[in-house]
């Protein structure tokens, strides 16, 4: 669902320029149910209602047409925790349970053994890397993946990290797992 709100929105602004996203971004939640051009939304219009006109959506790409990078993916990612996952993943309490027990359970490693890290690998393999690659949520035993304002300074801190990873010499790790992932290969 993610990607599915956010990869159109790139692609419009990469063709149409700025000023045909701001006039149209109103108007994109039309388009859900359209017979000849449906839209594939995987969480359903009851949890999320596709095409919302959120702030944070302009605010990105005005900031990457204003050439601030940084700031257009600190908009983004607001856009993408605060307005789709939020409501499509971190609204169900079963799944915020499982996620609290589980970082609970890594953090104080009790019972041993039987928990995962909560951290993101910016890698094409599913297991973290022992580098700057790997990036840890919290080493606190309450932290709460769910609550968006815990979540945020991780995500921003992943995105700052593969910012960092892209302008130094091992760039070429970042772009040989992006090949592997478009390839559906290397992942390990």
């Amino acid at each position: 669902t993610l990607f599915l709100d956010v990869y159109p929105l790139h692609v419009f602004y990469k063709e149409r320029g700025l000023g045909a996203l701001e006039t149209c971004l109103e108007l994109r939640q039309n388009i859900y149910g359209h017979d000849q051009y449906p839209v594939l939304w995987p969480v359903g219009q009851e949890t999320l209602k596709f095409g919302h006109d959120y702030k944070e959506i302009l605010q990105a790409f005005e900031a990457i047409e204003a050439g601030n990078i940084a700031k257009s993916v600190d908009h983004l990612a607001w856009h993408e925790q605060r307005n789709i996952l939020q409501p499509a993943m971190y609204s169900d309490q079963l799944l915020v349970t499982l996620l609290r027990g589980n970082h609970f359970s890594y953090v104080t490693n009790f019972p041993s053994g039987v928990a995962q890290a909560i951290e993101l690998t910016l890698a094409s393999q599913c297991r973290p890397v022992n580098d700057e690659r790997t990036i840890g949520f919290s080493n606190n035993p309450v932290a709460d993946l769910s609550d968006i304002h815990q979540r945020m300074p991780f995500v921003l801190k992943a995105a700052a990290q593969f910012d960092e990873l892209l302008h130094d010499s091992n760039r070429y790790q970042i772009e040989q797992a992006l090949r592997d992932i478009a390839a559906g290969a290397g992942v390990r």
